[in-house]
């Protein structure tokens, strides 16, 4: 009677690099995101400063009384 040998081999691949780089990915579209929203922030609280002050040269007068403080 003939008896299988069961042989084990191990793969020498390594997953460490997928998985950076999905690190890396996720890191710059939350990034990138972040500075979408304040973008969109910044340009919300520019236009806004324009239509509460009167348009964008009300908009530069205003805020250099309000550096200079007059």
């Amino acid at each position: 009677m003939k008896s299988a040998i069961l042989r084990k081999t191990k793969s020498g691949q390594k997953t460490v690099g997928k998985v950076d780089e999905q690190v890396y990915r996720v890191g710059i579209a939350v990034v990138g995101t972040c500075s979408l929203a304040i973008g969109v922030w910044a340009t919300i609280a520019l236009v806004s400063g324009m239509v509460a002050s009167g348009g964008p040269g009300a908009l530069v007068a205003d805020w250099f009384r309000a550096v200079i403080g007059s």
